[in-house]
């Protein structure tokens, strides 16, 4: 399952095919690239829960946590599908006006609402990282790799980031709205390769949509890991990317190698499928 930048569960995938491992035999892993929210972190309290209480606050209007939740997917769905993934900050602003606009048609209270809960996102109290990050970040980071985060938001990630310790030491920030580009276009993965001055054999990136981050790495020959903590999720990831059930699972996964500061994708062998 994915989350949005608001947390809405998003993007929920099936693949028709077992993951492949053969395509990553012998490729060296000189980074790791996670995505932000549902990867490495999470809105607390819950994005239906604000968008409720913002809504009731400046608009007069009772929404449903179903209704907030099924708006924000469909719009996010429908993005992700576009022909053009263009972005900027401005364009990002106005895709979320565009949802409150959707829950409150017409509302005098609009433009407070949209403030409100555009502040509220940007505030690193209003978020947490996932139990298994610290540990993940800082094992890492010891073995050598390069860290970044490379997500579809705007600048307000970096304030979140810097908020949240784990991802404060994270300094490498690939944000959509400055990129220009939109996960799953293959601009953003090329501009990823170019900021860590790696090819993309080298980069490995870890998200929890199958379609943002999985298929869009996998189109731009970056090995992918798909995240997903709930074990009770029998989806199967596309060929050439394997599935992670904690990041703790991706340290040990990746045979680290300190002195070169590159990790060894497993062999087909030694990982198991879904």
């Amino acid at each position: 399952m994915a989350i949005s930048q608001t947390g809405v569960v998003v993007n929920k995938q099936t693949a028709e095919q077992p993951a492949d491992f053969a395509g990553f035999c012998g490729k060296q892993v000189r980074a790791v690239v996670f995505d932000a929210v549902g990867t490495v972190m999470f809105p607390q309290p819950s994005v239906a829960a604000v968008y409720q209480q913002s809504l009731r606050r400046h608009c007069g209007v009772e929404v449903s946590a179903e209704r907030a939740t099924e708006v924000v997917r469909k719009a996010l769905q429908q993005r992700s599908a576009d022909a053009d993934l263009r972005t900027s900050e401005d364009s990002e602003s106005d895709f979320w006006a565009s949802l409150i606009q959707t829950l409150c048609p017409g509302s005098c209270g609009f433009q407070d609402c949209f403030d409100d809960l555009f502040t509220h996102f940007g505030d690193a109290s209003h978020w947490r990282c996932f139990p298994d990050v610290p540990e993940a970040v800082s094992q890492l980071q010891t073995a050598g790799l390069t860290l970044a985060i490379a997500s579809n938001f705007d600048l307000r990630l970096n304030a979140v980031c810097d908020g949240l310790p784990p991802l404060a030491a994270i300094s490498e920030r690939l944000i959509s709205s400055q990129i220009g580009w939109r996960k799953p276009a293959p601009q953003f993965f090329s501009a990823v390769a170019e900021k860590l001055n790696l090819a993309p054999a080298q980069i490995l990136m870890v998200g929890d949509d199958l379609q943002n981050d999985v298929s869009g790495a996998i189109a731009a020959g970056m090995p992918s890991a798909w995240i997903c903590r709930d074990t009770a999720v029998r989806f199967v990831v596309p060929n050439s990317a394997f599935r992670l059930s904690s990041l703790t699972e991706l340290v040990t996964l990746l045979t680290v190698n300190v002195d070169s500061g590159a990790a060894t994708v497993p062999q087909k062998e030694d990982r198991g499928r879904v």
